[in-house]
């Protein structure tokens, strides 16, 4: 970028706090500071902290741009990579639950037969079954 370019846009001048906001008068003390010392690098920080700053929140020095965001369509679809997992516990009791479980299986029938197995043990019917699996977002129609 020239001299002249650079005069064009005003990075040439040091940037010109914005009214009222603490953040640019920080910016500028910090600025005033480093020049009180001779220290041209930390006054050109502050120069720069001080013009991203005004850009993101005062629109200072660049044109607000317009963003379009577009909606799309996402459907949940359970993760094939991923086994679903399946178990069950016995709550049958009348004072307490039974408790036992029968584990983590990735196969819904090997936890049917434990409940099977568990009924011909103890007589209990009563039993919470838990499902888990990972689901993923992926863009629908695709």
């Amino acid at each position: 970028m020239t001299l002249r370019q650079r005069d064009e846009v005003g990075l040439g001048r040091p940037p010109v706090p914005a009214p009222g906001c603490v953040t640019c008068a920080e910016l500028v003390v910090r600025r005033d500071e480093a020049r009180a010392r001779y220290d041209r690098s930390a006054e050109t920080d502050a120069n720069v902290l001080l013009r991203h700053h005004q850009r993101r929140e005062h629109a200072v020095g660049a044109a607000r741009t317009r963003r379009v965001f577009r909606y799309v369509p996402y459907v949940i679809a359970q993760d094939a990579t991923a086994e679903p997992e399946y178990e069950a516990r016995c709550v049958s009791g009348d004072e307490t639950e039974c408790g036992a479980e029968s584990g983590v299986r990735s196969d819904p029938e090997a936890v049917e037969e434990w409940q099977r197995k568990h009924m011909q043990e103890t007589r209990h019917t009563r039993y919470r079954r838990n499902f888990a699996d990972y689901a993923v977002m992926e863009p629908a129609g695709s």
